[in-house]
């Protein structure tokens, strides 16, 4: 069985995920998120390899699985017999940046579809 272990970027994750279901829409709601989502979690210790391996979906070469737990990407590695949990991220944010610092937008697409800048 594998130990899971949650890297601090990965925890104030957790914890800002809470906080804004609670603002938003009730602490039981927020409770209930952390829950399904530490479950989903709890299961790669039996099961590290479920998640999908994320160089398959970008062909970018990464060590990194993905775990889609609605609405949130659960990133995580594999180092021996421990999966390392490295963000939780909403859906909506921009996780190739987050993680690598790459770009999802082209200057192309920012052109075609109008810049802010």
């Amino acid at each position: 069985m594998y130990q899971i272990m949650y890297a601090p970027r990965a925890l104030e994750d957790l914890q800002g995920i809470k906080a804004y279901i609670s603002v938003n829409f009730g602490r039981d709601i927020a409770k209930n998120c952390v829950q399904e989502l530490t479950k989903a979690v709890r299961q790669l210790e039996r099961f590290p390899e479920e998640g999908q391996r994320l160089e398959e979906l970008l062909d970018y070469p990464t060590v990194f699985y993905y775990l889609y737990v609605k609405p949130n990407y659960v990133f995580y590695r594999i180092e021996e017999d421990i999966v390392r949990i490295i963000r939780i991220l909403n859906e909506k944010q921009d996780f190739l940046q987050i993680l690598f610092g790459i770009s999802s937008v082209s200057e192309e697409g920012e052109e075609y579809w109008g810049s802010d800048k």
